[in-house]
């Protein structure tokens, strides 16, 4: 399946969804004018890749924003793996967030609630 990679910009994060290598990141700040638009390519890309029934799936979240908006995009690419889930493949959320950053940590924490996704919670110390 082709890799997709999307850069960091100053308002989006970097994805990269590269399941040769085994790598699936998304990693930075999101708060995109159209956030529905930006995670489309996400979306299509995950929906078409569960169609191989990956025996496991672990997704590398490094999260310093989520606008409104990108939170209920992001809820709908973890509802996508609850699909994989629900396929019998192994799904683990490494969920990193800065130590002093309650509210990333705290919505970390609600989509495991909603999800009942296996979530893994780091604080990565502040330089």
């Amino acid at each position: 399946m082709k890799r997709l990679e999307l850069a960091t910009t100053v308002n989006t994060p970097h994805i990269i969804l590269d399941a040769e290598k085994k790598i699936f990141l998304i990693e930075g700040k999101s708060y995109p004018e159209d956030s529905k638009q930006f995670f489309q390519s996400t979306l299509d890309w995950l929906n078409e890749y569960r169609k191989q029934k990956p025996v496991s799936f672990i997704l590398n979240c490094n999260i310093f924003y989520l606008s409104s908006s990108s939170m209920i995009s992001f809820k709908q690419i973890l509802l996508i793996l609850v699909a994989y889930q629900a396929n019998g493949t192994k799904v683990e959320i490494l969920w990193n967030y800065d130590e002093e950053d309650d509210d990333i940590k705290k919505t970390g924490e609600d989509y495991m609630k909603i999800t009942n996704l296996k979530f893994t919670f780091k604080a990565n110390p502040l330089s």
